[in-house]
């Protein structure tokens, strides 16, 4: 467990829109930022949690994003069940499945409901979303501060994917085995 003496960044918290949460609230990210520690966190400015833009039956399942330099931004999320207007694309179905949310498909895959339960979907937020958000800030960060993409998209992206999904795994063994 990291030193929780080392100053994190800001955590600011706008009001979600009515029938959207955000699932992971600003102590569950503070508790995540202070497990990790500061090597994951130096030179980010900000999280900041806001509205999203879409309805929640989009399927582009834009959740969170880094501002370069040093800004997470995380989205807003409609209240379970998501409908999702058109075919869910394969990679995000196995996704939000191994992260524990149930999908129902209808009409010959053109349609669907996702289901959650409060706490996959706060942890799908926390390392899918806001730790790969981390991922791709600590590629920009240890790459000298550029406000370009420092690596190709797809390295940038299995960088993050693993990172998170490393993530996850150290936190949970941690509450399974060290926390309790």
């Amino acid at each position: 467990e990291a030193n929780s003496k080392c100053i994190i960044p800001r955590v600011v918290t706008k009001r979600p829109r009515q029938g959207f949460t955000h699932p992971a609230k600003k102590a569950d990210i503070i508790e995540v930022l202070q497990f990790f520690g500061e090597q994951c966190f130096y030179g980010l400015r900000s999280i900041k949690l806001v509205q999203g833009q879409g309805s929640g039956s989009e399927n582009n399942f834009v959740m969170g994003r880094l501002e370069i330099p040093g800004t997470i931004i995380l989205f807003d999320q409609a209240d379970s069940p998501w409908f999702i207007n058109g075919r869910i694309l394969a990679d995000d179905a196995e996704r939000l499945e191994s992260a524990g949310a149930i999908i129902e498909r209808f009409h010959n895959d053109l349609h669907c409901q996702i289901h959650w339960n409060d706490e996959q979907l706060k942890y799908f937020m926390l390392f899918d979303v806001f730790m790969h958000e981390v991922g791709h800030h600590m590629i920009q960060q240890y790459k000298g501060k550029r406000t370009e993409r420092v690596a190709r998209t797809k390295d940038h992206e299995d960088f993050a994917i693993h990172f998170a999904q490393k993530c996850r795994k150290e936190f949970f063994e941690w509450q399974n085995h060290g926390a309790k």
